[in-house]
């Protein structure tokens, strides 16, 4: 994957990385609130094995992501793990744990 050193840019990257065969049967959005330099708030609609994002909040999502910029994208370097984020406090997932889940196996990254 491309490299990539803020949320922008790397959302930039995720329609490409979409894996449409995991997204088989998931049907939603997902709220994402990055704070932080370089960060951001995004919604991620999954339907239909496709992705659209756009900026800004979702009325009713499925499943809500909180961490900050930095955490986000040392995610997605494989420096971090979201779980353990999680158990630090560090990182929270309000919603549906099974979107969640589903959602971190979306993209070859």
């Amino acid at each position: 994957m491309p490299a990539f050193s803020t949320v922008p840019e790397l959302l930039e990257l995720y329609p490409n990385a979409f894996n449409p065969e995991a997204a088989k049967g998931m049907d939603g959005v997902v709220q994402l609130d990055i704070s932080g330099e370089k960060g951001g708030t995004y919604y991620l609609e999954i339907a239909d094995q496709s992705l659209d994002i756009e900026e800004g909040r979702h009325a009713d999502p499925e499943v809500t992501i909180k961490t900050t910029a930095q955490h986000w994208l040392d995610i997605h370097r494989g420096e971090a793990n979201p779980m353990s984020l999680m158990m630090q406090g560090e990182m929270s997932v309000s919603g549906s744990m099974a979107m969640a889940t589903k959602f971190q196996n979306l993209f070859d990254v």
